[in-house]
């Protein structure tokens, strides 16, 4: 299998890769806002965060549905059309808030339909990376990608967004707007950069789904990876559902120690993208797949025994390390492996695992932390990771070999 390289990534890859930073800054300050402007509007809980949650839907209705899209058309085309899209929605949604018209019925209106282009976007812009990069530097360009959504989206984006919020509550989505823009002005200049796409003689939806299904299902290695990223996901949504509460009643932290817990993990992920591509040159794959998944593992299980919180900090940064590390050889091995003409719809099944796993593992979560205390999920999920990493290293190693 080629391995990380030193070939130039092209102006191309970085044009995409500012537009993708520019989106991501822009999707933390309204990550970092929308809470305190649905509170704005009601104090409600159910409706504060079903504000949250219509954002996601459009992910279950159209995950799918975009991968066959993504693979019908030019990636770039795409990725520009859907971004001037967002654009204008949160143009129209910014002035609707600054004229003191909006309420949450709009909120609602607003974000679901933003959230139904996000999956577009999203699928687009994972795939488009081997259309622009040479086989040798696919580590690089996903570890770069990696490393600007955790710096933008999670470790700069909340925190403006709150604070441009204080100064006007439109102000955050005045400021998305416009990253849309420009991210859209960006994809748009490099448009000819990716290839059209080969048009199929019978174009049919559900056959076209199915046929990335079937690719998926029978190549078993990314099978074996699709169905451990499962258990990862609902692993990773259950220890973030019940953090809060392991952060003001086991470390005994004020509230605002939440939000350094998720900078702290930003910062190990940070790390964890500029160092991968170096470790995936260096070290044999199936150690780079199994061994970031049994160090997550571990450092999850850190948080079940640990209630000092400088070994809880150095464990959230190996956590995040770990998991970047993880994403960026897996995403590299699925852009090497699937045949272009596929790539959108594998990943759109990749992502809808994620989205599948995410409720499981909140509820399962809150269960066992109802039920027994606040650390013993922590103990139990990260317990459960190492024994999935387990049962599926055989076939990951022996699938590898061949690779």
């Amino acid at each position: 299998m080629t391995r990380t390289g030193t070939a130039p990534l092209g102006r191309p890859f970085w044009v995409v890769w500012c537009a993708g930073a520019v989106s991501f800054i822009g999707d933390g300050i309204t990550f970092g806002a929308l809470p305190l402007l649905a509170a704005s509007f009601t104090r409600d809980p159910r409706i504060v965060s079903l504000s949250e949650a219509v954002a996601g839907a459009g992910w279950l209705l159209l995950g799918l549905v975009s991968g066959v899209m993504v693979d019908r058309w030019r990636r770039t085309s795409t990725m520009w059309i859907v971004d001037a899209l967002r654009a204008v929605l949160a143009g129209i949604l910014a002035a609707l808030i600054i004229a003191d018209v909006a309420n949450i019925p709009i909120l609602l209106i607003a974000g679901f339909a933003l959230g139904l282009l996000a999956p577009f976007f999203d699928n687009a812009a994972s795939v488009i990376v081997p259309d622009l990069v040479a086989g040798e530097a696919l580590e690089r360009a996903n570890g770069y990608q990696q490393v600007s959504l955790l710096l933008l989206a999670s470790l700069i984006g909340p925190p403006v967004g709150a604070a441009l919020f204080v100064i006007d509550r439109g102000l955050p989505i005045v400021v998305d707007a416009v990253s849309f823009a420009v991210a859209a002005i960006l994809v748009w200049s490099i448009r000819h950069a990716t290839p059209p796409q080969q048009p199929a003689a019978d174009r049919h939806l559900g056959r076209e789904l199915k046929e990335g299904l079937t690719y998926l299902w029978q190549h078993k290695l990314l099978r074996s990876l699709c169905l451990l990223l499962l258990v990862l996901n609902a692993v990773g949504t259950g220890i973030i559902a019940i953090l809060v509460l392991y952060v003001l009643e086991v470390l005994d932290l004020p509230e605002a120690g939440f939000g350094w817990l998720v900078a702290t993990y930003a910062v190990g992920g940070i790390a964890g993208g500029l160092l991968a591509p170096r470790w995936s040159k260096r070290t044999p794959m199936v150690v780079s797949v199994i061994g970031s998944s049994l160090v997550s593992g571990l450092m999850i299980i850190v948080f079940g025994f640990a209630t000092n919180l400088v070994v809880v900090a150095i464990a959230v940064i190996v956590l995040g390390l770990a998991g970047t590390w993880w994403n960026v050889v897996t995403i590299t091995l699925r852009q090497r492996l699937v045949p272009p003409a596929l790539l959108g719809r594998v990943t759109s099944v990749y992502r809808m695992v994620g989205f599948c796993a995410a409720p499981l593992g909140a509820v399962g979560a809150g269960l066992l932390a109802h039920s027994t205390t606040l650390t013993f999920p922590y103990i139990a999920m990260g317990v459960l990771q190492l024994i999935a990493t387990l049962c599926f290293a055989p076939t990951i190693r022996r699938e590898l070999a061949t690779c």
